[in-house]
């Protein structure tokens, strides 16, 4: 019998009793429904978080910030006892007590560092307003791309020298509706001083920031006009502070990308680059995920008890047949073949529907939540299904069936014929 015969005779046989297997079935479709559904927002989560942080790029560059050390075990929450600071700050003694440090400080941190292009302090300055020959006034968020990072644009380039702006999509529109024209344009940017004061500078726009979580809202400025305004804004006397700075190297090698981090680390400061924080955020929707696949893992095991239930009682009822078979030569083989290949059906016709149900209502959801919540979160969609996630559901439904069904076929593979053809 070849292996589409046993195939066709399993199914044949699933449906001599349609009740008993529509119900097993249907307590798989539960299980692959549940599955495909979050997948579904797992997937569509990553695929919307990625689209909102990957339009930053900079392999090259290492985040650094201060690392403030917690005692061992402590909870948190828990107060950090406050410790007098000792030498003298300009030495490059940090205070125990703040993430701040001085530009001093940050230029003993990457001492003796081989292969630094550049370091960017984390500038801070703020904006007032922008405006384009002489049009309407908007209110803008400022920020700085730090030597080395670049911004994705949906019309022009990212920063490439100095007194320069990249401005969100929003805001161009609002400018112009055709954004290409505003490449190369001088907008004119307000910003306060310490006593009051307004002043204004003009940045050349060079490019149109695609959509994101942070470009959707900020416009970005290059480093040396970042440090123009930081100084016009400090309010305090005393030297320079910044929470963090950035380091860009000359290479993007992976392995000394980590030697600067671990460098970093033995001085007591944290250094991550984008990538490290794009993984983290990616690993947190993987644990989510992982987390909801185990409710659909429980619904599939009691499932697999249906299964078992349904081939067992079939092996009962089919005793006489059973033996009949064997007793016109069909091996054991044959027969472990077609009840392994009917639970594997259950499973199949379980997870098509369960998927197919799943994709369904998913698509449907994604259509209402882009009907009522558009404005809030374009470009969101609840759930994604994708190809490869979908076959491993198929696969992982049908592997439970499998194993479900593999002691039922056992044991009707093992049935005597003599004893199969008295059974009543």
């Amino acid at each position: 019998m070849r292996t589409w015969e046993l195939i066709r005779t399993a199914n044949r046989n699933l449906f001599r009793n349609k009740l008993r297997t529509l119900l097993t079935v249907t307590a798989i479709f539960v299980g692959a429904f549940t599955l495909t559904m979050t997948n579904g927002v797992g997937d569509g989560m990553r695929d919307y978080v990625e689209s909102q942080v990957k339009n930053f790029e900079g392999d090259r560059v290492v985040i650094v910030r201060r690392k403030i050390e917690r005692p061992a075990g402590a909870r948190a929450g828990t107060p950090a006892e406050y410790k007098e600071a000792e030498g003298n700050e300009e030495e490059f003694e940090f205070d125990p007590n703040t993430m701040m440090m001085t530009e001093s400080q940050i230029e003993s941190a990457i001492r003796g560092l081989d292969g630094v292009k550049s370091v960017t302090p984390r500038y801070n300055f703020r904006g007032e307003y922008i405006t384009l020959d002489g049009q309407k006034k908007f209110q803008v968020e400022l920020g700085t791309l730090s030597e080395g990072i670049t911004a994705k644009t949906e019309a022009g380039r990212h920063l490439h020298g100095e007194r320069q702006i990249v401005i969100p999509i929003g805001l161009a529109r609002a400018f112009n509706a055709n954004i290409g024209e505003l490449i190369g344009k001088r907008a004119t940017v307000g910003y306060k001083t310490p006593d009051g004061s307004l002043r204004t500078i003009e940045l050349e726009i060079v490019g149109v920031a695609t959509k994101g979580l942070m470009t959707n809202y900020s416009s970005f400025v290059d480093s040396s006009t970042a440090r123009l305004l930081h100084a016009e804004q400090k309010s305090y006397a005393g030297p320079d502070k910044f929470v963090g700075f950035t380091v860009e190297m000359e290479t993007n090698d992976a392995a000394r990308i980590d030697a600067v981090k671990k460098t970093f680390a033995e001085k007591g400061f944290e250094a991550d680059t984008i990538a490290d924080n794009d993984k983290r955020t990616y690993d947190a929707i993987g644990i989510f995920k992982t987390g909801m696949n185990l409710f659909a893992m429980v619904a599939l095991l009691a499932a697999s008890f249906g299964i078992i239930n349904t081939l067992v009682i079939a092996v009962l009822e089919r005793t006489k047949e059973i033996g009949l078979q064997k007793a016109l030569g069909m091996g054991r083989t044959k027969i472990f073949a077609i009840f392994s290949l009917e639970s594997v059906l259950i499973g199949f016709w379980g997870a098509l529907l369960g998927v197919v149900g799943g994709i369904v209502a998913g698509l449907i959801t994604n259509k209402v939540l882009v009907t009522a919540y558009a404005d809030s979160f374009e470009g969101f969609n609840l759930f994604a299904f994708k190809p490869l996630s979908i076959i491993s559901i198929m696969l992982l439904v049908c592997g439970i069936a499998f194993v479900a069904g593999v002691m039922p076929a056992i044991r009707a593979s093992r049935l005597n014929p003599i004893e199969a053809l008295r059974y009543e």
